[in-house]
């Protein structure tokens, strides 16, 4: 595990100097130089002949690029370790229980996570499903692009550092100071050694709110 420092440890720098360094080798672009607002829109225009993203892509792609032939793997392994990294997000439902429509609200969430309700959200690529009992579901094992890669997406849980964590109240905005160095770097801003501590102060920040 990355100790309190995460975003300093040498392993956070392997994987920060990997993801920048596809840019600077010119085997990467940004998704604003190739005309498009993200990674996926780059892959659909065939601008781009890989794009590292999640499942959501899938629900995309069957819209803006039916007819494309593609394939997934997963991240590649870090050379030193070789272990692999992922960050694998499901979806989850809350019920606010000082609410007035506390019961109902709890209903609505049991009908959104049956079974039935979860293999419509997994077929269509719109996330990773909320039941692990669908980890293993027939569907799954077709031959089908779209199959393939989502079960390529959810055998990504057994790499070798995906564990759970939760945000708290840090939310989304955890990804803001990563992005931020990721771009200053990338854009010839900063280096690593510029970007990366100020990227964990902005963690220190934000955590002690």
């Amino acid at each position: 595990m990355l100790g309190e420092k995460p975003v300093l440890d040498k392993r956070f720098r392997r994987a920060f100097d990997f993801y920048t360094g596809l840019v600077k080798s010119g085997a990467a672009v940004m998704a604003a130089d190739a005309g498009h607002s993200w990674t996926g829109g780059c892959l659909a225009s065939e601008r781009a002949a890989v794009a590292i993203e999640g499942a959501w892509i899938l629900s995309a792609l069957r819209d803006s690029a039916p007819n494309m032939n593609l394939g997934t793997v997963r991240m590649p392994k870090d050379p030193e370790s070789s272990k692999r990294g992922n960050i694998v997000f499901s979806v989850g439902w809350t019920v606010n229980a000082a609410s007035k429509v506390s019961k109902a609200a709890a209903k609505v969430a049991e009908l959104l996570t049956t079974e039935e309700a979860q293999q419509w959200v997994l077929e269509q690529g719109l996330a990773l499903p909320s039941r692990t009992s669908l980890n293993d579901n027939p569907w799954l094992r077709g031959g089908q692009p779209e199959q393939i890669a989502s079960r390529v997406v959810l055998e990504g849980l057994s790499d070798d550092h995906v564990m759970p964590y939760f945000f708290g109240d840090v939310g989304g905005s955890w990804m803001q100071p990563i992005n931020a160095a990721l771009n200053s770097v990338i854009l010839g801003e900063e280096d690593a050694n510029t970007a990366l501590p100020s990227a964990q102060s902005a963690f220190d920040r934000m955590l002690a709110k």
